[in-house]
């Protein structure tokens, strides 16, 4: 490596003093000589000093972008009798972060174990909570289930939806465009359009089967464990987990409407309806909370704005659940908060920012890949992100990640 030859204006320099032969020219050149060896030592200086420096640092290639490397070896000689010229040979490894997977599994598996008890949690309290009212019989328990059955038509709706159905094409291999694939999907070498069509398909009759079981429920056991299966299969059915989260977030809402009565009867029917409006949310957001562990935020701001959404959510519920007196949900609800963000601080702390790309023109997604990230293939990306009417002509001014 090079770090610096004479520049064209000095070695016109020299010839002229040449050419002249006067003191004066020689004079001028020697000066310039001077100057330009003075800044390629001061340049081998601070390389010196960033290859002293403990750690592994941010190598910036011009063929692979920049990446994390140890230095392994630094070496540096001037050439005899040539000045101005600095040879360096370095030897790096690029490191990569293991602890950072290790520690991503185990929050994900941290997820699961919370996901699980919270899951026993609401259903026990459930059972507890409406084991008077349904003693009044199938009346109440018939008011039960049609607050499980309004709130399970929702999830029917949501796996026909668009959102769902182009989350599904999200397993496609190749490149499907800017409205194609999202954050974590897996891609699935062997599927094709046939095939997820028929899977989403297959899936959405599982949904169907699932929310007409609710109609059916003969007690507060088999009534709770079917509404906590109604989200759970439509995340199953839906491969990409911000398809996932988009859909399931319509289902955290269930309110029922209580009539106010002096009758016991009346009063065991609004407590049945509370608490199952209750339990259908609960469920959501722990079929929620699963996709936000298969989750992969693109950025630091999205990992920042998941946070704050689900937590609020999380929150919202727990606030909920104390307030009825159920403190097992309560507790298992504030774990499985502080899992799911702590997963997602761990997440968007690795990622980069996203920052404002400003060009006096319209250019190709191309080039601007190859201009700020030297890598052609992250075009899709800006281009999903710039939302562009023509990938040719990007606009002047969008947002994009910083590395």
């Amino acid at each position: 490596m090079t770090l610096r030859e004479p520049t064209v204006r000095e070695r016109r320099i020299m010839k002229a003093a040449e050419a002249k032969g006067t003191p004066e020219a020689f004079l001028q050149a020697e000066i310039a000589l001077v100057e330009a060896v003075s800044e390629c030592l001061a340049q081998r200086d601070l390389l010196v000093m960033a290859a002293e420096a403990q750690g592994p640092g941010t190598l910036i290639h011009p063929t692979v972008g920049a990446l994390q490397a140890a230095l392994t070896r630094f070496e540096w000689y001037e050439r005899d009798g040539v000045m101005g010229i600095v040879d360096i040979e370095m030897e790096l490894v690029e490191v990569v972060n293991y602890l950072g997977s290790v520690i991503t599994l185990a929050l994900d598996a941290a997820i699961g174990v919370a996901a699980i008890a919270f899951g026993a949690s609401a259903s026990s309290d459930y059972t507890a909570s409406t084991l008077a009212p349904y003693s009044y019989g199938r009346s109440v328990l018939s008011a039960g289930r049609d607050v499980a059955s309004l709130w399970g038509a929702g999830a029917v709706t949501a796996i026909r939806s668009p959102s769902a159905w182009s989350s599904a094409l999200g397993v496609l291999p190749g490149n499907l465009g800017r409205y194609v694939g999202g954050n974590g999907a897996a891609i699935d070498p062997d599927a094709t359009e046939a095939s997820v069509l028929e899977d989403l398909t297959r899936n959405g009759q599982v949904v169907s089967a699932n929310v007409a079981a609710l109609a059916d429920a003969a007690d507060a056991t088999t009534l709770a464990t079917g509404i906590l299966a109604v989200p759970e299969s439509v995340r199953s059915a839906i491969a990409d987990p911000a398809g996932q989260i988009a859909v399931l977030t319509s289902l955290v809402s269930c309110d029922a409407t209580v009539l106010a009565s002096s009758a016991p009867i009346g009063g065991a029917i609004a407590t049945a309806r509370t608490a199952t409006a209750t339990l259908c949310r609960q469920a959501a957001l722990l079929s929620l909370a699963r996709a936000c562990g298969d989750w992969q935020p693109s950025s630091a701001e999205d990992a920042q704005a998941m946070r704050l959404k689900i937590g609020t959510l999380l929150d919202d519920e727990a606030i909920t659940a104390a307030d009825s007196g159920n403190d097992a949900s309560f507790q298992a609800l504030r774990s499985l908060r502080a899992q799911v963000l702590q997963d997602l601080a761990d997440r968007g702390a690795r990622l980069p920012d996203m920052i404002t790309v400003t060009r006096n023109a319209a250019l190709p997604a191309l080039v601007l890949a190859q201009q700020l990230y030297a890598d052609g293939s992250r075009a899709p990306d800006l281009i999903r992100r710039a939302d562009p009417i023509h990938p040719a002509f990007m606009p002047t001014a969008f947002e994009a990640l910083s590395s």
